[in-house]
């Protein structure tokens, strides 16, 4: 993968380090500049500025001793907090979510600020001393950088408000129904971003097809040759630049097809993407694939140990689905929490739905062809990996039907629609299996039934929405 300075920042900006070390820095620059501004300008607190106080050369190594000291133990302990509760979170909720502790500003911000009042006080402090003299012959005059000691006691206020704001921001962070919030905030963005918006949603034709005169894939790749290229290291691949490929593809007159998507492992030696270059049966295999630029293609894939969100929407997907997972273990059973959930997927299928299904692939004339993520692998992704922990209680099995609904009621495409029923039908079948009559299966199958009724009229919809109880409100 290419260097990319802003996605290198955007990179260090999400680790637990750089912003504290940023607020270290500034620090240690404030404690150089404020003692020499003391020194250059005299200020004497005894005249114009006796609004400040007196502070002797004691006095103010006191102060100055008193905040560095008790910042710092204020700053473990709220390391040992943050730790405790990223510990709590990856217990309950999944080791995946650890990332989102990883990124929280607050946390980082109150981390930075205890570390930086310390560092500012410890550098302040040896600039204090008394007057001396050295031998007889040179006298050293007493030095207490006034402004400095008070930009330290500003910094030890700032430092107790952020503490108020950090007791109050820990439980905050692993609410479990802010924290699926954000995933599902973040997946409907990550679905906005990642497909094109559809020009024209009708019963089967997608807006990514072909402009008049230019042919499909398998008449532009016939007469060339191709080249498979194989994976140099094994991992999860979590980014592809397509406008580099792309314009890779055609300084060179090539055709690329990407193999594997962003959230796949891919494992060293197996085909990663493939090539067609123009005819080359002139000329030895050998010299045509050194001709190629490997090199440049290969470093428009970044492969690293763990799934990110940066380019695969269904990693945030498998969150939820997750978090649903840990819900209804019978340790933790929360059906609520999983209801949530299947209201944030229910969200972002609906806005996957009205989406294309091919990212940043406008039209089939670009020279590079990845493999879509359709509305069936996402529907597959939701409900048919949930579908097991679903159907063992009534309500959640209630509220995924009506999910379903919403969903199949909010598409036009059929076979979007036809998806929707599918995961209705294989919802009912496996309730049917796992709750008795009398504990929930009838309500089950009458939910099941009107779902069946409002995918398959549409004037039902409209009347349904009469009754107190209809799929969009309280029912």
């Amino acid at each position: 993968m290419r260097l990319d300075p802003t996605r290198i920042l955007l990179k260090l900006r999400a680790t637990y380090w750089f912003i504290p070390s940023c607020m270290v820095v500034l620090a240690a620059a404030l404690a150089l500049l404020m003692p020499w501004l003391d020194s250059r300008y005299g200020i004497d607190p005894s005249g114009s500025f006796g609004w400040i106080g007196q502070t002797q050369t004691d006095g103010a190594r006191a102060v100055l001793g008193a905040i560095a000291g008790s910042i710092i133990g204020v700053a473990g302990t709220t390391f040992s907090i943050t730790m405790v509760a990223v510990s709590f979170a990856s217990a309950n909720f999944g080791p995946r979510l650890i990332a989102n502790f990883m990124r929280d500003r607050g946390n980082q911000i109150t981390l930075g600020t205890f570390i930086a009042t310390f560092v500012y006080c410890l550098l302040v402090l040896r600039r204090v001393h008394g007057a001396a003299s050295d031998d007889g012959s040179i006298t050293y005059e007493a030095f207490v950088p006034h402004l400095s000691v008070i930009v330290a006691l500003l910094l030890a206020l700032a430092s107790v408000g952020v503490l108020i704001y950090f007791i109050h921001h820990v439980p905050e962070t692993i609410n479990i129904d802010r924290l699926v919030a954000q995933i599902g905030r973040e997946l409907q963005r990550s679905v906005v971003e990642l497909f094109p918006e559809a020009d024209a949603v009708d019963q089967g034709t997608p807006s990514h097809d072909a402009p008049q005169g230019v042919p499909d894939w398998d008449e532009r790749i016939a007469g060339r040759t191709r080249h498979p290229v194989a994976a140099r290291v094994a991992g999860f691949l979590q980014r592809v630049e397509l406008d580099r490929l792309a314009e890779l593809a055609d300084e060179h007159a090539l055709l690329v097809r990407v193999q594997y998507r962003p959230g796949d492992f891919v494992v060293q030696g197996a085909i990663l993407f493939e090539i067609w270059s123009p005819d080359d049966s002139g000329r030895p295999a050998a010299d045509a694939r050194d001709a190629l630029p490997l090199d440049g293609l290969h470093a428009c894939f970044e492969t690293g140990y763990q799934r990110t969100a940066d380019q695969d929407c269904l990693f945030l997907a498998d969150q939820l689905v997750e978090v649903i997972g840990r819900a209804m273990s019978p340790g933790i059973n929360d059906p609520f929490t999983a209801t949530t959930c299947l209201s944030w997927l229910e969200a972002a299928l609906i806005e996957f739905a009205e989406r294309d299904a091919v990212p940043e692939q406008p039209s089939r004339a670009t020279p590079v062809r990845v493999h879509p993520i359709t509305f069936e692998r996402m529907m597959s992704v939701a409900f048919d990996q949930t579908r097991q922990y679903l159907c063992a209680d009534r309500d959640v099995t209630l509220h995924a039907l009506t999910s379903l609904t919403g969903i199949g009621t909010r598409t036009t495409r059929a076979g979007h629609r036809d998806a929707v029923r599918r995961r209705l039908d294989e919802l009912l079948a496996a309730s049917e299996s796992a709750l008795a009559a009398d504990v929930g299966g009838r309500d089950v199958a009458r939910r099941h039934a009107e779902a069946v009724r409002l995918l398959d009229d549409p004037s039902a919809r409209e009347s349904r929405r009469d009754d107190p109880g209809w799929f969009g409100g309280s029912g």
